[in-house]
């Protein structure tokens, strides 16, 4: 390669394939870190401490009704993502290949099989380490995650390269990762 072509500055490569269990551990960070996904978790728990509290005590129509909230809200929720995380694997082709990262000050380019794309840094909204993945948002709902084992030893390299372009307050992976926690 001529002196020319080379790239310049800090450059990081490395390929990630998002497993069932990846897309099932981002749902349920991004659920049970919300106000709605908090609130059905505790009205799910009061519904079934009431349903337990209640036998005997009111007419059985009540007690069954907060039975089924109660099960509703901690139970069948996880159920219901993972049937749908279930769902996506088979159908959503980004999940059915790996994903080539090369990352610089410019941009990121993911390529995936014969389909390249360019990610330029403005169109971050933030990055956020779930603790199992590093997760690109694009948007508020729509982002690329990276699962940390996928990442591993150039985790460092490419949150330098993201504190370099973006702001602080875009950028929360936590003090364990030795960045700042913003």
């Amino acid at each position: 390669m001529s002196e020319s072509n080379k790239p310049q500055g800090l450059q990081v490569q490395f390929e990630t394939q998002v497993t069932e269990q990846d897309l099932m551990n981002f749902k349920l960070y991004h659920n049970y870190h919300s106000v709605g996904g908090v609130a059905g978790l505790l009205f799910g728990i009061v519904a079934l401490i009431i349903c337990v509290v209640s036998v005997g005590q009111v007419n059985i129509s009540y007690t069954l009704m907060m039975g089924f909230f109660g099960l509703f809200f901690t139970v069948y929720t996880p159920i219901g993502m993972k049937l749908k995380v279930k769902q996506q694997m088979k159908t959503v082709a980004a999940f059915k290949e790996p994903v080539r990262y090369t990352v610089t000050e410019e941009k990121i380019l993911l390529q995936q099989g014969a389909v390249t794309e360019e990610m330029l840094w403005e169109d971050i909204f933030k990055i956020k380490c779930t603790g199992k993945s590093l997760v690109l948002y694009i948007t508020s709902v729509r982002a690329n995650i990276i699962p940390l084992r996928d990442i591993g030893d150039e985790l460092d390299a490419f949150l330098t390269i993201a504190e370099k372009k973006l702001k602080p307050f875009q950028i929360k992976v936590g003090d364990r990762y030795g960045h700042r926690n913003n």
